[in-house]
């Protein structure tokens, strides 16, 4: 197996599904002044979300059964596929369509593709790994929208999908020649029960937080859609319990180097989905400032991150990781605080200040965090494990742009411009008390020795900090 060629595929591949959403959000209007069907424009966005979060862990699990790359391989072919279908799009509603089958294949692509890294490198390799991880992230959030911005201006929208077809392919290529899978798969069949019962449950919950604001979250969908969510989440906890291979083994997050990290996903994310939304606004409409300015603002927390991704693999060596993600989750506390204090008077400046520390942040902590539970459990759980993560991130967003977004409504007054900062400053306080939450979370992270962590017993020592 030649290491560096996997590696080079893992990286076109999350740089292809960390592209996709920037890119496709800079050419969306040409889009829609093509096909027609504004009306689905947030559709097209809502679907891709739903589907990539709910098949997230049932590729986790999958890999875990019958192997890493011929799950990721396959997964790769129905995201290329569904490139290929959306853009030969006619209509808005097909457009739609073919999202849904890019997002069947991306719900694999981050879950599987860590998997893959904690199985073929070391914990101290991983910690090398992780700010080239971090810098792809970066750098597909300021190429997306150029590469986006140039094929509107001169070629056919189409293009932005197709783009994905000969990196796509590579990847595969270099999959299926470099990667020689040392992991030896269950061969178990899938616990379908459990699996649909979680489908439906966790469906049922991302659908009215998607579109709750819209409608209304207590009109009669999205009351029966929330007590399916409870009904199926019953069914599924039950079913967990009794089958002898669970889809998501409910003992896994008895873990605390498994629950801790995933509770802390779900609270820290609510600080960029919050600063995406709710910077752009605050900047242009209260600071008079371009929409360049507003986006370098939200975009410098990605240069950050791998500023600390990249300390944290350092740090690691030194340090125990408890202490660096702690530092970590505590700078990302910080800006939250520092972002409630803003007010109309502060200097633009500031707000770079508050991204930058919150990447930094942010980058700290989520390596250090991945780092542990790629290595906390053993292999045949690693694919499930990484998966939640995956799935928190997603879910922490979800919830919180959707709880953000009442806390505005109800606080904020659109046509004046006093009530509109009143509404943005109340969501950045609720911000800076989530973040807060988080930092609290991660003291509770099980301490870890570095020797313990990149020595021989590795796993064992880390397991068993329960």
């Amino acid at each position: 197996m030649n290491r560096n060629w996997v590696l080079v595929s893992i990286l076109i591949v999350l740089f292809l599904s960390a592209m996709e959403a920037t890119i496709v959000t800079t050419a969306m209007k040409t889009i829609v002044d093509d096909l027609k069907g504004m009306e689905l424009m947030n559709m097209t966005f809502s679907v891709y979300l739903l589907i990539t979060a709910v098949t997230t862990p049932i590729y986790g699990k999958l890999a875990d059964l019958y192997g890493r790359k011929r799950v990721l391989m396959i997964a790769i072919a129905i995201f290329l596929l569904g490139s290929v279908l959306c853009g030969a799009a006619a209509t808005m509603q097909q457009l739609v369509l073919f999202r849904a089958v890019q997002a069947l294949g991306a719900g694999a692509i981050f879950p599987v593709t860590m998997t893959i890294i904690g199985d073929i490198y070391t914990p101290e390799e991983q910690t090398r790994l992780q700010g080239i991880f971090s810098g792809v992230w970066a750098l597909s959030s300021i190429v997306g929208p150029l590469i986006g911005g140039l094929i509107v201006e001169f070629a056919d929208w189409r293009w932005i999908f197709l783009l994905n077809l000969p990196l796509g392919l590579a990847a595969l290529l270099l999959l299926s020649f470099a990667y020689r899978e040392t992991f030896q798969p269950a061969g178990k069949s899938i616990d379908w029960l459990g699996a649909v019962s979680f489908l439906a449950s966790i469906s049922s919950l991302l659908i009215v937080l998607l579109f709750g604001g819209e409608s209304g979250f207590l009109s009669p969908v999205h009351l029966l859609l929330a007590a399916l969510f409870v009904l199926f989440g019953i069914v599924f906890i039950a079913v967990e319990r009794r089958v002898s291979e669970p889809f998501m083994p409910l003992d896994l997050f008895r873990n605390r180097v498994i629950l801790i990290p995933n509770l802390f996903s779900f609270l820290a994310y609510a600080f960029p989905i919050a600063t995406t939304v709710y910077f752009p606004l605050w900047l242009q409409t209260l600071k008079h400032q371009s929409p360049i300015v507003s986006g370098f603002a939200v975009a410098i927390a990605t240069v950050g991150w791998p500023l600390g991704a990249t300390a944290a693999g350092k740090l690691m060596k030194r340090v125990p990781p408890k202490r660096v993600a702690v530092l970590g989750a505590g700078l990302l506390g910080f800006s939250g605080l520092m972002l409630s204090t803003i007010t109309t008077a502060t200097p633009v400046p500031v707000f770079f200040v508050i991204m930058l520390l919150a990447g930094f942040g942010l980058g700290l902590c989520r390596t250090v965090l991945m780092i542990l539970m790629q290595n906390a459990v053993e292999n045949r759980q690693r694919g499930i494990a990484m998966s939640t993560s995956a799935l928190m991130n997603t879910l922490g967003q979800t919830v919180f742009i959707a709880v953000f977004g009442v806390v505005f409504n109800a606080s904020a007054s659109a046509s004046e411009i006093a009530g509109l900062a009143h509404g943005i400053h109340v969501v950045f306080v609720c911000v800076a008390v989530v973040t807060v939450l988080a930092f609290l979370v991660s003291l509770w992270l099980p301490g870890i020795s570095n020797r313990d962590l990149f020595g021989d017993g590795k796993d064992a020592a880390v397991q068993k900090n329960t």
